[in-house]
């Protein structure tokens, strides 16, 4: 009797020493949203008027800083290039990336392509901080003209997106 007497009041020390260990506290619970990012393209993207060589492939780029180079076995014709201008707008002082592609095909319609790539950015390391909630870049890129590339009027689009980093 003793010992069942004793292994009650055991097990209801054990219980009480559960209960009475419990803790509860309250924890606060939040988020901030910001300003989502928008871009807009001020400029575009133009390489000017090219005659290509007869024998040899060229390149031509317009850098970020809208500076041209002709390669040698071409002939850039007029100084009417110009880089690629965007505006982004979001939170003041967040950082953002750029992302664009690695190369883009312009065409002439009739089926005739040419490749650009090489895209660069003015932005240091493709990121950019909105300063008063806006940033502006600019992207220049290479463009790679064939020997006796056909003629015509070439186009094409490129995408560029901006996201938080």
């Amino acid at each position: 009797m003793k010992f069942l007497k004793l292994l009650g009041v055991t097990a209801l020390t054990l219980s009480v020493a559960t209960v009475s260990n419990a803790s509860e506290v309250d924890s606060d619970a939040g988020a901030k949203i910001v300003a989502p990012l928008e871009i807009a393209n001020t400029t575009s993207l133009y390489f000017g008027t090219i005659a290509p060589g007869l024998d040899q492939d060229g390149v031509v780029k317009v850098g970020y800083s809208g500076d041209k180079a002709c390669g040698s076995s071409l002939t850039c014709l007029t100084n009417d290039h110009t880089a690629a201008q965007f505006t982004v707008s979001g939170e003041d002082g967040m950082i953002y990336i750029i992302q664009v592609p690695s190369a883009i095909e312009l065409s002439n319609g009739s089926g005739d392509t040419m490749t650009v790539s090489s895209f660069e950015s003015s932005s240091f390391a493709d990121q950019g901080v909105l300063t008063g909630g806006t940033h502006t870049f600019s992207m220049g890129a290479e463009l790679q003209v064939a020997a006796n590339q056909p003629t015509g009027d070439y186009v094409g689009t490129f995408a560029v997106a901006v996201e938080y980093n």
